[in-house]
């Protein structure tokens, strides 16, 4: 994270072993650990101790919606290594705000925070109203699905993201359409990332990641009978415009992202089949 721009953060005075920062307008509120995933709103994942939820913090009287993961601390080798990295909430924090720095739509961070044996825990905003991808293709937003204007505007939000990602030298090991949020802003429909974890940046061969990372989000979208080829060749030419590639290399481009999208297919359905046996 050698390009981190330094936002204004300060640390948060934390017990029992906890250190923290938090971006500095959300500096005052409580920021309490042990309680950051009690009593919560409304669970979004819970698994193996691992959870995502909405959580109500305060300051002064003034209440706000965030968004908390904590991540328990792993076992074994794989802990040690952690203690000898920054902690994944932290970096989680620091690329969330490169990315926005760069014009990269990303849920605005909050907090992190982190425990040498407890584990990290990272908050970002709510953003009322939005529907991840998924929730879209399942029939969540009508207005996205039918009118052809909203439809459209979602589809170039989620290329041009993924061109601007690409661009500043970063890639998408796992683009699920579940780590893209959408919303309506102005009466228009914004996208942005909500997951850091898979985002990495491009150390070798930026063109077999960018064929990884386009491949992976049409293999999730494909599997809904509301996402159709169009919606999918219209979001891969704005890409492939946002992007500067011509024509020759575009088409290229598009053999490899459909082959991988066909081979991804393929494995999930094997896999999805074993659950059944």
């Amino acid at each position: 994270m050698t390009d981190f721009i330094s936002q204004k953060t300060i640390k948060l005075k934390l017990h029992d072993g906890w250190k923290g920062v938090a971006a500095e307008k959300w500096s005052d509120f409580i920021f309490e650990p042990n309680s950051l995933t009690e009593k919560t709103n409304q669970t979004f994942k819970s698994e193996n101790g691992n959870v995502t939820a909405l959580k109500q913090i305060e300051c002064r009287g003034e209440k706000h919606f965030v968004v908390v993961k904590k991540i328990v601390s792993r076992n074994g080798v794989r802990a040690f290594v952690d203690l000898l990295r920054t902690s994944k909430s932290l970096r989680n924090f620091k690329l969330a705000i490169l990315l926005n720095q760069n014009g990269i739509e990303a849920a605005e961070p909050v907090a992190a925070l982190w425990h040498n044996t407890q584990g990290n825990i990272y908050v970002t905003e709510y953003i009322r109203d939005s529907l991840n991808l998924y929730e879209i293709a399942f029939g969540k937003n009508r207005e996205i699905l039918d009118n052809f204007s909203a439809r459209k505007a979602v589809i170039i939000q989620v290329a041009e993201l993924l061109a601007k990602l690409h661009k500043a030298n970063f890639w998408h090991r796992d683009p699920k359409a579940g780590n893209f949020i959408a919303f309506k802003k102005d009466n228009t429909y914004k996208v942005k990332l909500i997951d850091m974890d898979g985002i990495k940046q491009n150390l070798f061969d930026c063109g077999e990641n960018r064929v990884k990372t386009l491949s992976k989000l049409a293999q999730t979208l494909t599997r809904f009978k509301t996402v159709n080829f169009a919606d999918l060749y219209r979001g891969f030419k704005i890409y492939c415009r946002a992007m500067d590639i011509n024509d020759a290399e575009a088409k290229e481009l598009f053999r490899k992202v459909e082959r991988e999208t066909v081979t991804l297919r393929l494995l999930t359905a094997i896999e999805d089949s074993k659950k059944f046996k």
